[in-house]
């Protein structure tokens, strides 16, 4: 079986070297003519988390999140000061009589109260959780159709957010950003506008 296997192998070496060898110049004129091809594509690189972090919707969007969780904050603070005043209720309570029953009853309401805003606590942080994601896609999309905007505009081939270095000829990202601006400006405009009507 070796010596079938051997033979086989040996037979077909001239015919394997001659594949390898048309290989190897197939993949050299690939890679000549995507060298040269390459001079013809235009690309841009673009800093997305720079945009993330300065785009003016985000902080549009920030704003709206924290003007929607204002009430829950207050009244989670509200529910705060509650227990704080009930814990010194209760501390006046049993420093001042030896009634059982009053104290007893001092820290079930207590126990209740911080059950109570242990709930409203949960609550409030998955409703933000959710919001702030909710938000945070809603922005990522507004900046990825931006830079698509600004590929077509400036007639680019590909852009690239993952890069090492880049010169600033090919970045695009301050004219990413200043769309962003634009778009916000418009419709902050177009906003007011209609509020006026």
């Amino acid at each position: 079986m070796r010596r079938f296997l051997a033979k086989k192998y040996s037979g077909n070496h001239n015919s394997m070297f001659k594949s390898s060898l048309v290989f190897t110049v197939a993949f050299f004129f690939l890679v000549s003519y995507q060298a040269q091809a390459a001079d013809a594509i235009s690309i841009g690189v673009v800093n997305v988390p720079y945009l993330m972090e300065h785009a003016p919707q985000a902080e549009l969007a920030s704003a709206a999140l924290k003007e929607k969780f204002i009430p829950q904050e207050k009244k989670l603070a509200d529910a705060l000061d509650e227990i704080n005043r009930l814990s010194a209720d209760l501390e006046r309570v049993t420093d001042l009589t030896a009634d059982k029953e009053a104290i007893r009853q001092k820290e079930r309401e207590l126990r209740t109260k911080k059950r109570a805003r242990s709930r409203l606590l949960q609550d409030f942080r998955e409703e933000l959780r959710f919001a702030r994601d909710t938000a945070l896609d809603d922005v990522q999309r507004g900046v990825f159709s931006a830079i698509d905007h600004i590929r077509e505009k400036n007639k680019l081939d590909i852009i690239l957010q993952d890069y090492l270095s880049a010169s600033k000829r090919v970045d695009v990202t301050p004219l990413v950003l200043k769309y962003l601006k634009q778009t916000v400006k418009k419709s902050v405009t177009s906003s007011t506008q209609t509020n006026q009507q």
